[in-house]
């Protein structure tokens, strides 16, 4: 009885080691159709104007917003490196350029994003940069979504705000804006839509420079935190033309 199960034990070994090199075959002709589906799709979901950001990895042409992305990271990176951020989220991250940024420093992060085509960009991003510590949300931030989202040392709010108002109202946004500080551990970045948008956003006028307007908000609305004006940065309007915007750091003060 011995042998026979030693003879069908053999006998099964020979059968799973035939079927290796099949299935490894399987695997790589799953991931080149993978792959060859992800690329299409980028290229579609790209159409008509490009993507917006830079992301690493992504065969398509140059970024709409190559510039400012550049420079806001540019201008972030030297901050969160003082601050020692070990964790991180970007509400409304698009394609996810800042994201992979900052898991390429080895910082986990979270991709929140509403667009469908820009989840599936990010996805794809993500995978074409070999990360394994960002994690890709599909959500619209809204106030009976915010239970959902993690604390994390760093929140990335760019180029967010004025939409949110929008789309929500001012006090809502302004809601919002107070729950993400408060789930902020250490930094939170900030930009948004100033004089240049159209009055049907229902943006508050911005006296006496959106500058000081938008560092006494943030001040007002971010209690214990510290405002750091990072420098203006290359944005669009809502007719796409070139603008600027101010960028900030709210920093959380010790206790």
């Amino acid at each position: 009885m011995g042998q026979l199960d030693g003879t069908q034990a053999s006998t099964r070994m020979v059968r799973l080691h035939q079927r290796i090199p099949s299935l490894r075959l399987l695997r790589r002709a799953r991931r080149m159709l993978d792959d060859a589906i992800d690329l299409a799709r980028l290229r579609l979901d790209a159409l008509p104007d490009g993507i917006y950001q830079p992301v690493p990895g992504l065969p398509v042409r140059k970024a709409k917003r190559a510039v400012g992305s550049q420079s806001r990271w540019a201008a972030m990176e030297p901050v969160i490196e003082r601050l020692g951020v070990k964790s991180a989220m970007d509400i409304g991250a698009n394609v996810g350029y800042f994201p992979i940024k900052l898991a390429s420093r080895g910082i986990p992060a979270v991709a929140l994003e509403s667009d469908p085509r820009h989840v599936r960009t990010t996805t794809t991003a993500v995978r074409r940069n070999q990360l394994d510590n960002v994690a890709v949300m599909k959500l619209e931030l809204r106030p009976d979504t915010l239970g959902l989202l993690p604390t994390t040392d760093c929140t990335l709010l760019l180029s967010l705000w004025h939409h949110l108002v929008r789309d929500q109202g001012l006090d809502t946004a302004t809601h919002l804006l107070r729950e993400l500080w408060a789930r902020t551990g250490k930094v939170m970045f900030f930009d948004s839509g100033e004089d240049e948008m159209p009055e049907w956003f229902g943006l508050p006028r911005m006296l006496p420079t959106p500058d000081v307007w938008l560092r006494e908000y943030l001040q007002e609305n971010c209690a214990g935190g510290r405002i750091e004006h990072l420098g203006r940065h290359r944005a669009f309007d809502a007719a796409g033309l070139p603008t600027d915007r101010a960028l900030f750091a709210v920093i959380r003060e010790p206790q």
